[in-house]
């Protein structure tokens, strides 16, 4: 899938989720899909850390918005 074409099938399933929610529920589900994206970024920079000489650490730890920064 293309970066556009995920980002519009992102897109489509907020507002499909958003269907007859109401604001209270909508917070509840931002709030609750921010920690699982929060969590999945923190699993997957640990999992960078901890494979030496991995050429994906770099481009991980950028996409989490961290960086990585080895100990040599």
């Amino acid at each position: 899938m293309c970066p556009e074409e995920l980002a519009a099938f992102a897109a489509s399933l907020a507002i499909a989720i958003s269907k007859d929610k109401s604001t209270d529920e909508l917070d509840l589900i931002a709030v609750l899909l921010s920690q699982v994206s929060s969590t999945l970024a923190t699993i997957s920079i640990q999992k960078s850390n901890l494979q030496p000489n991995s050429s994906d650490n770099e481009s991980s730890a950028v996409i989490a918005g961290q960086q990585n920064n080895p100990i040599r």
